[in-house]
């Protein structure tokens, strides 16, 4: 049995969110959940923890040490264990870094489109929104310009997604370069959610913002998880770090009594997930992917009234789909309705969201294929 080309005889016995939600007869390319198996490493450390009774109160110390170890290892730049903050997944991290930068009334930038919890981040401390546009007539490349445009003198906070959820871009050293320089002339704090770190195509490596120089790591937090790669975002770990003591000593102390860490067969599935082990796994993940990435865009632009940009990081495609006559529904609830596939609304990614779905194409070959060809026959309707 292949771990990542899984079919509907097998997915359907799922009892997370994404095959429940909706009825027997849909398919859900919707939430950024993939479908592959576990890697028999992490299920062995979990099962492990629970044969041995390890689930009493844990402590992280060990797994922090390893992931201050592979930050600087993969990521390039040095942290010690000690500003290494293990969080319940990387959405706490966006609230952490908007009660750490902002007071109400401040402004926190943020890309439209843009992965829609970071806005409900800054709604939660009563902050700002301020958009910095992305293009998908220019491949959604990030300009310094506009967002040098976007900076005002109540700006304490850019958000960054890199890679960037929908869009599936990766960002350049050029364009991180050019965020890094403003940030730094602008005296701002930049939190940077790396989670598809490990998902990348036609040979590009991730880059991460805080490995550019001394003056920008120090005012970065990056958070990073294991949900995306390996498939358990059921496990709800994940974790925040900065080079500079002082900001991670003021995020522990807003997240105190109400973060407490993760649970103990997390942890132990961490330390499979950081280690060399799952390595071969990550590779035939990829080499999977990638194949679905081809497979999605050229599927995608034969349909008439769809066009999708390349893929460069993510297992996320985020066309332009547009069908005249849809009686006042936009694109996601038609195709709900018409096609039994479930997909993301674009509009709930911001204002460039518009006339957009997001489509999670992590899974196996015969659904993906199965979905896309109901789209194409609702668009034919």
């Amino acid at each position: 049995m292949s771990l990542f080309d899984v079919g509907f005889d097998d997915i359907r016995r799922r009892k997370g969110r994404k095959w429940t939600r909706y009825g027997p007869d849909v398919i859900p390319l919707w939430i950024a959940d993939s479908d592959f198996h576990i890697a028999p490493q992490i299920k062995d450390a979990i099962i492990e923890a629970v044969q041995e009774e390890d689930l009493g109160y844990g402590d992280d110390l060990e797994t922090r040490k390893r992931m201050a170890e592979k930050i600087e290892k993969k990521n390039g730049f040095r942290v010690d264990p000690e500003n290494v903050y293990v969080t319940q997944g990387v959405l706490p991290a966006m609230w952490l870094a908007s009660k750490y930068a902002c007071r109400p009334g401040d402004e926190v930038i943020v890309t439209d489109p843009m992965y829609y919890p970071f806005f409900t981040a800054i709604e939660a401390t009563e902050a700002k929104p301020v958009y910095w546009k992305l293009y998908e007539e220019e491949g959604y490349r990030f300009e310094a310009d506009r967002l040098n445009e976007a900076i005002s003198p109540r700006t304490k906070l850019i958000f960054v997604c890199n890679p960037h959820n929908p869009t599936g871009r990766a960002m350049t050293k050029e364009e991180l370069s050019g965020l890094a320089d403003l940030a730094i002339d602008h005296d701002l704090t930049v939190m940077v959610d790396e989670l598809w770190e490990d998902i990348l195509y036609d040979g590009r490596q991730h880059i991460s913002l805080a490995s550019l120089c001394p003056e920008i790591s120090e005012r970065t937090m990056t958070a990073f998880g294991f949900s995306k790669i390996y498939s358990v975002a059921g496990l709800q770990i994940g974790y925040l770090a900065s080079t500079n003591k002082d900001t991670m000593e003021r995020i522990r102390k807003i997240g105190r009594g109400v973060l407490r860490g993760a649970s103990t067969p997390s942890l132990a599935a961490s330390k499979v997930m950081l280690s060399d082990a799952v390595m071969p796994y990550v590779q035939e993940v990829l080499e999977h992917l990638h194949g679905m990435r081809d497979l999605t865009v050229r599927l995608l632009n034969e349909i008439e009234g769809i066009s999708c940009n390349d893929i460069e990081a993510t297992y996320l495609a985020f066309p332009r789909a547009e069908k005249k006559a849809l009686r006042g529904k936009n694109v996601a609830d038609y195709l709900l309705e018409k096609a039994k596939v479930a997909v993301e609304d674009g509009s709930r990614f911001g204002a460039s969201g518009k006339d957009h779905v997001r489509i999670n194409f992590g899974t196996g070959r015969e659904i993906l294929e199965e979905a896309i060809f109901r789209i194409k026959k609702a668009f034919e309707l």
